[in-house]
């Protein structure tokens, strides 16, 4: 009997921890064990069992953490199915050719019209044979129209496209050849004949790769695309068919049917041992439309200032080649266009009127103060006429020469030691860190432009009131019985020069010069 007992209490001793485990295991399955790696054992089991139920179990074998062949067949298809695609893509020098292809489908007739008059080369040609004016005009109501033409209805269609090719094109240019690469050493990238020897792989080699292909492929599940247009539209764009539309359908059906699994998602889950991990599909859109108008403004008004500055440029070195011999006269020392570099350096304003009031100072030494004044000293100081008559051409002149004294003041005060220039001298070290410092800068270049355009303008209107003066009076010398001047036979005898040829050339190099002025005062 006390054998029996002794038995019994062996038995009984023996068989407590059975009912602790008992208990153990019935609480672990009902609560979160206290140890997180017997927790973590117990989640990562429970997944792969998830796994292994899913339609695409054969994908990877949980015991092992390998990812098996039935991936790499995947990869296999669907990287032959995209490849004409990859080719494609890779092989376009201009991959921006792709977005403007959208947008030009997406143009109504009138707007793909305009588009070809805008053209540079048109443009350019048509700046040959048409004033600047009129072909500023003529480009700015086309441009206007064109912009006027993107509806709400086109710029939708428009971004639809674009957001559709963008999937497009991001799935099928893929690196599946390098997740092949990893099945098949031996592989080699467009090989198509025959399917690669796929072999496991073991799963973290890969963990990376399979993250990012389902970034791709999940995206192009979006049942908002419209793909039907965009396989128009690639049928209409495209030299050769990229994929074929069946072929697509079928590889959304497919990623959908994964995807809707979670198969994929569960096994990056089991080889990261993160049971939270979910794949991640985010699409950044911003209309296609916008910038495109803003490049085509932007680059069709430049290359009109472009043209502009070009002719000006001509047409002032033309002029300037007549009035002074030379295209490029000098005269001032300050004011002159070696004053901006450093300025455009720092983005801060620069001198604007340089050459126009660089001419005008050169005109008012070389022209007014020793052409005119022989004229003047003749033919108003000498000449028997009404005073009230030639008042105006007097007054003119004497401003024309206080005129060229401020000039050369102002030139003065751009200088380093002047009260303009040395306020930039001083400041522009420091505009590094002190906006104030840029604002003075600019400040004083711009005061010193209105100066400058206040002369120039001063001058030309002074200039335009002997000009017209000087017509009057060659109208009135060739007259049989002259109106305004009573002694031109007199006058003659202290100009050198006939006086008619003398009177000519003045008046042409006074409209010569107010023509120079014009095209940089509009």
């Amino acid at each position: 009997m006390a054998t029996k007992k002794n038995t019994s209490g062996t038995a009984s001793t023996q068989k407590a921890p059975e009912k602790e485990s008992f208990f153990q295991s019935l609480i672990a399955s009902l609560f979160h064990s206290s140890n997180p790696e017997v927790e973590k054992k117990r989640r990562l089991k429970n997944l792969a069992k998830a796994i292994s139920k899913t339609k695409y179990h054969s994908y990877y074998r949980p015991s092992t953490g390998e990812m098996l062949a039935p991936f790499g067949k995947l990869i296999y298809d669907l990287y032959k199915a995209v490849s004409s695609a990859q080719v494609h893509f890779r092989n376009t020098q201009n991959p921006a050719i792709f977005k403007r292809q959208i947008i030009n489908y997406v143009l109504s007739e009138n707007q793909l019209t305009l588009l070809e008059q805008l053209d540079e080369q048109k443009i350019l040609e048509m700046a040959r044979t048409v004033p600047f004016q009129k072909l500023q005009q003529d480009i700015e109501h086309k441009l206007q129209v064109f912009t006027n033409e993107f509806n709400e209805t086109r710029a939708t269609k428009a971004d639809s496209l674009e957001k559709a090719f963008s999937l497009f094109q991001d799935f099928c240019e893929f690196d599946y050849y390098m997740i092949l690469k990893k099945f098949d050493s031996s592989y080699q990238e467009f090989s198509f004949n025959s399917v690669p020897r796929l072999d496991k792989v073991n799963a973290e080699y890969i963990i990376d790769d399979l993250k990012d292909f389902l970034a791709v492929a999940y995206s192009i599940t979006d049942d908002s695309v419209d793909w039907n247009m965009l396989f128009e539209m690639l049928k209409e764009t495209q030299s050769k068919e990229l994929v074929s539309p069946g072929n697509w359908k079928k590889i959304i059906a497919k990623i959908k049917s994964i995807q809707s699994s979670k198969s994929l998602d569960m096994i990056i889950q089991h080889i990261s041992q993160d049971f939270a991990y979910e794949t991640s599909v985010s699409y950044h859109h911003a209309s296609i439309i916008e910038p495109y108008i803003e490049k085509i403004e932007n680059d069709t008004r430049n290359l009109m200032a472009k043209i502009e500055a070009e002719q000006k440029e001509s047409k002032a070195s033309s002029i300037c080649m007549q009035i002074f011999g030379t295209a490029n006269p000098q005269s001032l020392k300050y004011y002159v266009h070696d004053f901006n570099p450093p300025l455009e350096k720092k983005g801060l304003s620069i001198l604007e009127y340089t050459e126009p009031l660089n001419y005008l100072k050169n005109f008012l030494v070389e022209f007014v103060k020793k052409v005119i004044r022989e004229y003047y000293d003749v033919v108003v100081i000498r000449g028997q006429w009404d005073a009230t008559l030639s008042a105006p051409m007097s007054n003119a002149y004497q401003e024309l020469l206080k005129l060229s004294d401020e000039i050369t003041e102002f030139d003065e005060m751009m200088s380093e030691e002047g009260t303009m220039g040395i306020k930039v001298k001083t400041l522009l070290p420091k505009t590094a860190h002190d906006a104030g410092a840029e604002n003075i800068i600019n400040r004083v270049v711009s005061d010193a432009n209105e100066t400058a355009r206040g002369y120039i303008i001063q001058g030309t209107q002074a200039l335009i009131i002997i000009g017209k003066t000087v017509k009057q009076l060659l109208e009135d010398y060739v007259l049989a019985k002259p109106i305004l001047v009573q002694n031109w036979k007199e006058l003659e005898k202290y100009i050198d020069a006939p006086m008619k040829e003398y009177s000519v050339d003045i008046y042409k190099k006074i409209y010569l010069f107010v023509q120079l002025m014009q095209t940089y005062i509009n």
